[in-house]
C-alpha cells in the first residue's frame, strides 16, 4: 500500500508541475528533503511572481463605443404599451 501511495505522489509531480519545479529523482526516498525542496519551490513562485496582477495592470477603455452597433445603425428602441 506504501508504494502504491508513493508511486501515485510521484506521478501527481509529472502531471502537474512544470519540468523545473519536478524534485529531481535521488531525492525522492527522503521525506525531508523532498520537503525541502517543495519549500524552495514555494520560495521561488513567490520571487517570481509580480506584485501586480494582470488586472491592475491593464488600461481602462471606454465601454460606451462599440463598433459593431456603430455600423448597424445603432440598437432600436421598443417601448412598451405601459
Amino acid at each position: 500500500m506504501t508504494a502504491v501511495s508513493e508511486s501515485l505522489t510521484v506521478l501527481s509531480w509529472f502531471e502537474n508541475l512544470p519540468e523545473d519545479e519536478q524534485p529531481p529523482r535521488h531525492i525522492w526516498w527522503s521525506d525531508e528533503l523532498v520537503a525541502d525542496w517543495f519549500r524552495n519551490v514555494r520560495a521561488n513562485r513567490g520571487k517570481k511572481t509580480n506584485k501586480t496582477s494582470f488586472y491592475e495592470q491593464s488600461e481602462d477603455v471606454p465601454m460606451d463605443e462599440n463598433e459593431m452597433i456603430d455600423r448597424s445603425g445603432g440598437v432600436p428602441v421598443i417601448k412598451s404599451a405601459d
